[in-house]
């Protein structure tokens, strides 16, 4: 069958196969049983896409993911599937014991504090290094 224009997704998730943000989401889309549309953003082809002039329209940040649903672009992942949670209760992520829907906030936390690097160092380059040990002619 194919499918008919009423019959695509409204739901639009902007990715990247490799991203573990991306992946929460589509974890989140998937076990909620969300019909969504794939369409993948690549990071390194083309000098990133998502630093293409069309995507920063969908996410100013250039960042992955981001969610089209309802009507409206929702970005970073743990806020995403908290929307889907509370817009989408019926097959529920969460426990419903208070205590308990704390232990997996917390472990949300530290998966999504713990595997992104805030900030990448580059060290100088051994060229750069060596220009900061020469005297100034001054």
């Amino acid at each position: 069958r194919q499918m008919c224009i009423r019959d695509r997704p409204q739901i639009k998730l902007y990715s990247y196969f490799r991203s573990s943000c991306s992946w929460r989401v589509r974890i989140a889309l998937n076990l909620k049983g969300i019909k969504y549309e794939y369409l993948p953003i690549h990071l390194v082809k083309e000098g990133g896409q998502q630093n293409s002039e069309e995507f920063k329209k969908i996410n100013p940040r250039g960042y992955v993911p981001a969610l089209f649903i309802d009507g409206d672009t929702l970005i970073e992942s743990l806020p995403i599937i908290e929307y889907l949670e509370e817009t989408r209760p019926e097959i529920p992520l969460l426990p419903k014991n208070p205590r308990d829907r704390a232990v997996v906030r917390a472990i949300c936390e530290i998966i999504n504090a713990g595997i992104q690097p805030c900030l990448l160092y580059t060290s100088p380059s051994p060229r750069d290094r060596q220009k900061s040990r020469m005297p100034s002619s001054a």
